[in-house]
């Protein structure tokens, strides 16, 4: 450890950490909402479809994958947002490792010099790899926050956008989240 690194530091030290931790977690709750909305909104004939377990989208290409199949199988292969569906949610991959990482990785220690929270992985897949080490300031954790809601920005405004698109999403509560949402905004 390096002489500026503290194990325990206070509160008020790593305050901006946590509050932009607090709000990358409230960014990502809201980024996999939607996309359990979208879900919801592929198969409306069963409520509440994108809230049971096996029907959550997962941050990986198989994942998308899923979601696709869903869309072709339940919609038909005639959806014309079904490739701008499949790279939202390809682009939403990293940003959610990421936030994994910072999530669930050991908050091992805090920098005084660099203003840096020092987070370890825990083991990887291949065992002969030390676990990854990862520096963040809290711009660092905002930039995390800003990449899940950058997801849902239309190239056309700077506001969020719900990721179903509005011909997919006839469910009652889809709706309603929607409005709320939009209201929020």
């Amino acid at each position: 450890m390096d002489r500026d690194d503290v194990a325990f530091p206070d509160a008020n030290e790593i305050a901006p950490h946590a509050i932009a931790f607090a709000r990358m977690m409230f960014a990502h709750a809201e980024f996999e909402r939607e996309v359990r909305l979208l879900v919801d909104a592929i198969n409306p004939k069963k409520p509440g479809f994108g809230e049971r377990p096996e029907n959550q989208w997962t941050a990986s290409e198989s994942g998308t994958g899923k979601i696709i199949i869903l869309i072709k199988y339940h919609r038909g292969s005639g959806v014309p947002q079904t490739e701008q569906i499949k790279n939202l949610l390809n682009e939403a991959i990293r940003p959610s490792r990421d936030r994994n990482f910072l999530a669930h990785g050991t908050w091992w220690c805090f920098n005084r010099r660099t203003f840096t929270i020092e987070v370890r992985g825990g083991v990887r897949s291949q065992p002969e790899l030390p676990p990854e080490n990862r520096q963040y300031t809290p711009s660092d954790i905002e930039k995390l926050a800003d990449g899940v809601c950058r997801r849902r920005r239309s190239p056309q405004s700077s506001q969020p956008q719900p990721i179903a698109p509005v011909h997919l999403s006839q469910s009652r509560s889809a709706d309603r989240c929607r409005a709320r949402q939009q209201a929020r905004w």
